[in-house]
């Protein structure tokens, strides 16, 4: 009986040893997901950024004015947002979640 006890404790504690390597190891992936993701978010961003302000310029110069080409895309990006505001709940809130939601919990499907 005491075998069995011994047993049984030794299953726990191997159990416990696995669930926090288990944890550790979905809490680094996340991390992992986030650097990258940010990354190249941070890229996309900056590439975005100098074409916009490409495209200023260019309207800019048909235009005439200095100022009329980046007023122009402002307006066109305020545009976007308004758009993108009033859209956000439907369209863009739950994809996200769910796809964080996939990320989190691929590791664990595959297994």
């Amino acid at each position: 009986m005491e075998e069995l006890i011994e047993k049984i404790k030794e299953h726990l504690h191997t159990r416990m040893k696995l669930a926090k390597l288990t944890l550790v190891e979905k809490g680094v992936l996340l991390f992992a997901n986030l650097i990258t993701d940010g990354l190249v978010i941070i890229f996309l961003v900056l590439a975005f950024l100098f074409v916009s302000l490409a495209f200023g310029f260019y309207i800019s110069e048909l235009l005439g004015n200095s100022y009329g080409g980046f007023f122009l895309v402002s307006l066109f990006y305020f545009l976007i947002a308004v758009i993108v505001y009033a859209i956000k709940d439907k369209y863009l809130e739950k994809p996200i979640v769910n796809n964080m939601i996939r990320k989190i919990f691929k590791k664990q499907e595959e297994e």
